[in-house]
């Protein structure tokens, strides 16, 4: 096992134990941790045994575990990061929405 497989199988622990502490807070639902508590146990799995991913690797006509592995991350980053985006606009929305309500009633309050 190297030094990177050992680093990542303890980043991921320490995720856990971030989702752990969050979900207890309050902050996350128990479907949103459970979801987190799979994405890190998978993490953990395929850094201590990445030769799982030869197959797959093989099938998909990739060089490496390493090109999967950037190409999902890629995906998953690019997901995540419109699902914010859209997050992002809803809350703007909102705000906005909030903001005007909050001007007209002042507006007749004055009047």
């Amino acid at each position: 096992m190297s030094v990177f497989q050992i680093l990542a199988a303890l980043f991921a622990l320490f995720m856990i134990y971030w989702v752990r502490s969050n979900q207890k807070r309050n902050h996350l639902s128990k479907i949103e941790a459970s979801l987190w508590y799979s994405i890190w146990s998978v993490f953990i799995i395929l850094s201590i045994f990445p030769n799982l991913l030869i197959g797959i690797t093989s099938t998909l006509h990739f060089a490496r575990v390493f090109d999967l592995l950037v190409v999902v991350a890629f995906m998953i980053i690019a997901t995540l990061n419109f699902y914010v985006y859209l997050k992002n606009k809803k809350i703007e929305q909102k705000l906005e929405e909030l903001v005007r309500k909050i001007t007209i009633n002042k507006t007749h309050l004055k009047d």
